[in-house]
């Protein structure tokens, strides 16, 4: 069911409240519930919307007060009166089986809107932000360290995060920011899989995994080479 004011749309399916630009108004708990109350019986006294929230609880005059107060503050306008003992929505309130047509495809383009915004604004930052250098040391590092013979079992295990979250990192920049698919971003993406401790993949041969670590530093310092060169 909706319910239509107009100041607000109320989709009590979703449990959501629009305001009239469409933008979602975080209104819940018992505040949410009185105003979908009033919505569909108009007006009502303390003691009905108390027991419509919950008979078991008294609630009084002060509670319903307080959620009058929550729901006129965050919709922006004085839509709940209360007169005569009676709490009631000030203007006509229209009940729809469905949005009409232009009301939703407002509401969906503004939910759609938000959600490109906020993935928009992300990539953004991403794009401000110049191609560290800093995390392929770090994981260049951890991997020369596995050459000598002072680290435990242990270290492996640390080393294998660090390196898989090098990689994802990378991939995820080079996916959102460089927007290309290309052999670095595919390396990236098998060093990652190679190296996850958490699905590990067991080669057995400890020259083979040297070998691997070999290889891995110098992707690593090519890709550091490359994306700063196209970063500059």
């Amino acid at each position: 069911m909706y319910y239509r004011h107009k100041y607000f749309i109320l989709d009590s399916k979703a449990k959501k409240v629009f305001d009239e630009n469409q933008k979602e108004l975080r209104l819940t708990g018992n505040a949410y519930r009185v105003l979908v109350f009033l919505c569909d019986k108009g007006h009502s006294t303390v003691t009905d919307i108390g027991d419509d929230l919950d008979r078991a609880r008294n609630y009084d005059e002060d509670h319903i007060r307080q959620y009058r107060y929550k729901i006129n503050t965050i919709i922006g306008k004085n839509i709940v009166e209360y007169k005569n003992s009676i709490y009631s929505i000030i203007g006509d309130v229209k009940k729809l089986e469905k949005l009409e047509k232009n009301d939703r495809n407002t509401v969906l383009l503004r939910e759609d809107s938000v959600k490109l915004k906020n993935k928009n604004k992300l990539v953004e930052k991403l794009k401000n932000i110049k191609f560290s250098k800093i995390p392929a040391i770090i994981a260049i590092i951890a991997l020369l360290l596995t050459f000598i013979d002072w680290h435990s079992y242990g270290y492996y295990t640390l080393m294998k995060f660090v390196v898989t979250g090098v990689a994802a990192y990378y991939v995820y920049y080079i996916y959102e920011v460089v927007k290309k698919q290309d052999f670095w971003f595919w390396g990236l993406a098998v060093i990652a899989i190679l190296f996850n401790p958490i699905i590990p993949i067991y080669l057995g041969d400890k020259d083979l995994w040297m070998a691997i670590d070999v290889v891995v530093i110098g992707f690593l310092v090519g890709a550091v080479i490359k994306f700063r060169k196209d970063n500059n």
